[in-house]
């Protein structure tokens, strides 16, 4: 970076600006007085001294820069720039200054007051007539208030945008926060709607457990059983509906689980007959499916229950839930019993079963494997779906 040097007087720099100066003066002519006088600020160089030193400042420099015409003088030309300076335009510059050529950039220097400017600088070589380059013309244009006014626009806009911003960002919120509370809303009339449907089914159930128990014809009691039965599986999906944190969702972990709880006691206080499941972590399936399955459940169980085991026979009731392929769950109960006589073709708990399945939009298979085995695919919940 180029300072300003004190003391310029005595040096041939100052010695060959002052004999320029009064060359100029001397020659005069429209010429010399028109660039003396033009208010664009302009400078001479010498390139035949060491360092190209400034030799003519006309008037509207020195305004400028804020220097006088004898600090100006044996200074070269790029004394004046400072921190802020780009090292490209120096570089920019001083391969002109080299190769000869005009130059046109953009530049920052600082006055004599430290200030700083900003200017396009228009650099051209001027030759002897025989091709020796032997001076160099500066002129400067200020634009430091056109910069200025660029920066203060943009800054401006800076600042609109900012206020733009901060008021939809507080829409935004608004919004999000309104959102949220109908959303806590929803949520909170999901679960009091579950709630008041599991306890009508209850009541349901219950009213149906009291009027079977009065049949004295056994067949009847059981239909009677069976019906309420499958009231109790839909208020078990209502419960676990108001209890869940997915309010249309239904883990089928817990909701297996709870469901073979419930259903344990039939298998009698012996443990003749025994009842396990193994269900995959992480499977949901809507509210939609998870009544249906809970009936076909309570179905496959409670006959697996009251018809693989006759007389004294024990043996497993094994629940299975698993991911067969993406999108789709295969829940599979598995007794090892007498086999297909226990889901009787025709009857009611069959067609049943079929029906539900088809409703939720499964399949559904039927075999003998020492014991009966029956294999329900169906769609897992939507959005578990990656």
């Amino acid at each position: 970076m180029n300072e300003f040097h004190e003391n310029k007087a005595d040096t041939p720099e100052r010695t060959v600006a002052e004999r320029h100066i009064e060359a100029v003066r001397q020659q005069g002519g429209l010429f010399v007085e028109a660039v003396r006088r033009t208010r664009m600020p302009m400078l001479v160089t010498d390139t035949t001294l060491l360092g190209n030193p400034i030799v003519f400042a006309n008037q509207a420099f020195v305004d400028l820069s804020g220097y006088t015409m004898d600090e100006l003088l044996g200074q070269d030309p790029h004394f004046m720039n400072g921190g802020g300076t780009d090292p490209e335009a120096i570089r920019r510059y001083q391969a002109a200054i080299t190769q000869g050529r005009d130059e046109t950039l953009e530049i920052l220097q600082y006055r004599k007051d430290s200030s700083p400017f900003r200017a396009m600088l228009f650099a051209s070589p001027v030759d002897d007539g025989q091709g020796t380059v032997t001076n160099h013309f500066l002129s400067y244009l200020d634009i430091t208030r056109r910069y200025d006014a660029a920066e203060e626009n943009l800054r401006a806009l800076a600042s609109e945008l900012e206020v733009r911003v901060a008021a939809r960002t507080g829409e935004l919120k608004a919004a999000n926060t309104r959102l949220s509370a109908l959303v806590t809303e929803r949520e909170m009339l999901l679960v009091e709607v579950n709630h008041r449907a599991k306890n009508s089914l209850a009541i349901a159930a219950s009213l149906l457990g009291i009027q079977g128990r009065r049949q004295p014809d056994p067949a009847v009691r059981a239909l009677f059983e069976e019906a309420q039965d499958r009231l109790n599986a839909m208020a078990r999906v209502h419960d676990l509906l108001s209890r869940s944190e997915r309010a249309q969702h239904i883990d089928v972990s817990m909701y297996v689980a709870d469901l073979c709880g419930a259903l344990r006691p039939l298998t009698g206080d012996d443990d003749r007959v025994s009842l396990k499941e193994d269900i995959d972590q992480g499977i949901l399936v809507d509210a939609d499916t998870a009544v249906p399955l809970g009936i076909v459940l309570t179905e496959l169980i409670t006959n697996a229950v009251k018809y693989a085991f006759p007389t004294s026979r024990s043996g497993t009731i094994h629940v299975r839930a698993r991911r067969s392929q993406p999108g789709w769950v295969e829940l599979t109960v598995r007794d090892d019993g007498i086999g297909m006589s226990s889901l009787r073709e025709g009857s009611l708990g069959y067609g049943l079963v079929r029906s539900l399945v088809q409703q939720v939009g499964g399949e559904i298979d039927i075999r003998n494997d020492a014991g009966l085995v029956v294999t329900i695919s169906f769609p897992e919940a939507a959005q578990q779906i990656a």
